[in-house]
């Protein structure tokens, strides 16, 4: 749309112009005609003064004035002659300013692209974003591959936490059972486990501390892997 306005005022002007410089050639020969004129006003004036003065008192009143006439005529001639050429002097400005206003809607109508070139330039955009889109598509696929995975190994580490979790349930209750059935027996037993009590709790102070420093590495391993998901979920 404003290339075609762009074409109809180049054609406005162009327009313009030409009638312009009809104009311009009209005063030009009403220059020359004027110039003509006044020659002849000039070459008839010499005439008449050049002629013989010896004639009657009437011819030479006559003489005097057609010569007063031809001072007119010639006077009236180069004051329009005058007017002519502020006239063709504003034409030439008019004429330059349309010349300037031309060269700078080419140059407008150069920095504007055309509709190939608009249509060629959303092409190219279009087919850069379709490119853009693939790419994070493929990248969001790979994410969504990856915490699958992350999440089957939660998955595997939860069914090994409960694993641990049960044997130590299962340890904790022979430990009980074990206790009630030595505290049914004598005192002879009592002392022999009175003297074997130092050995089983530091084995079972021992165990704890394993069992708590797994369970902390577990939860810590679970955290990890939970934040390593948020962050690929961020991107």
């Amino acid at each position: 749309m404003a290339i075609l306005n762009c074409e109809n005022k180049l054609q406005e002007r162009m327009q313009e112009t030409d009638l312009l410089l009809q104009k311009l050639q009209e005063m030009d020969e009403t220059e020359q005609t004027l110039m003509e004129e006044l020659e002849n006003a000039e070459i008839a004036l010499d005439a008449r003064q050049s002629g013989k003065s010896v004639k009657s008192v009437d011819a030479s009143e006559m003489t005097a004035e057609a010569g007063l006439d031809a001072e007119a005529a010639k006077s009236d001639i180069l004051e329009k002659m005058d007017n002519k050429k502020k006239e063709m002097s504003l034409m030439e400005e008019i004429v330059q300013d349309l010349e300037k206003r031309w060269v700078q809607i080419q140059e407008n109508a150069l920095k504007q692209p055309t509709p190939a070139q608009r249509e060629k330039l959303l092409d190219k955009q279009l087919h850069s974003l379709m490119e853009q889109l693939a790419a994070k598509q493929a990248q969001a696929e790979g994410l969504v591959g990856e915490i699958h995975l992350k999440e089957m190994e939660l998955e595997r580490l939860k069914g090994l936490w409960r694993m641990i979790e049960s044997s130590n349930v299962e340890g904790n209750t022979a430990r009980n059972r074990f206790g009630r059935s030595t505290s049914e027996k004598g005192s002879a037993s009592t002392d022999y486990m009175v003297d074997k009590l130092p050995y089983s709790t530091g084995g079972r102070t021992e165990h704890q501390e394993r069992l708590m420093l797994l369970r902390s590495a577990f939860v810590m391993y679970i955290l990890f892997l939970n934040i390593v998901v948020l962050i690929k979920l961020s991107f």
